[in-house]
């Protein structure tokens, strides 16, 4: 097996994600195709839960993690388990350090200052619940998913989802009345 090289970033004007050289080279073109279609939404959703500084990050991270399981290849859903790995990796992530939490907060906000309309104070509250009800958050409300389908991207059940969705929403209330 080849050794994976750290990807370099390097960012395109016609794609609306980031490639990654390096780590593009040593995929197979299955894989490549894969990253591809998914790697635009993943890294919509990534930011939602980790911010734009370290969206990229994450996406690519979740994705060699992915396809480097010996699981990868009988994964009848490549999508669902992109979303899942994500959502692990960005909890890795948070779990990581304060500092980098510091530096998210401090990047968010030039990545929506160009969106007028934005209420920030509901921004830094949905930034202050947890991973897995912020996901549920976005994947309901912002991508207008229903709970089924967030279940199965986010590796639990409608239930689950329902849960996060609740306690989120009274979070929310709470913090914002």
């Amino acid at each position: 097996m080849q050794p994976r090289r750290f990807p370099r970033i390097c960012v395109t004007q016609d794609r609306p994600w980031l490639r990654y050289r390096g780590m593009l080279s040593v995929m197979s073109t299955r894989d490549e195709e894969i990253y591809r279609s998914c790697a635009g939404e993943l890294t919509r959703y990534a930011t939602g839960l980790v911010g734009p500084f370290d969206a990229p990050d994450v996406v690519t991270d979740a994705f060699l993690k992915a396809s480097g399981s010996s699981r990868w290849d009988q994964v009848d859903n490549h999508r669902a388990y992109l979303y899942r790995t994500v959502l692990t990796v960005a909890m890795d992530h948070h779990r990581s350090s304060r500092a980098r939490r510091a530096r998210e907060q401090r990047a968010a906000v030039p990545a929506v200052a160009h969106q007028p309309e934005i209420d920030y104070e509901i921004l830094d509250v949905v930034e202050r619940l947890s991973v897995k009800q912020r996901a549920a958050v976005m994947l309901t409300y912002w991508s207008d998913l229903p709970a089924d389908e967030v279940g199965r991207l986010m590796g639990v059940s409608e239930g689950t989802v329902k849960r996060h969705l609740d306690r989120a929403r009274k979070r929310l209330k709470e913090w914002l009345s």
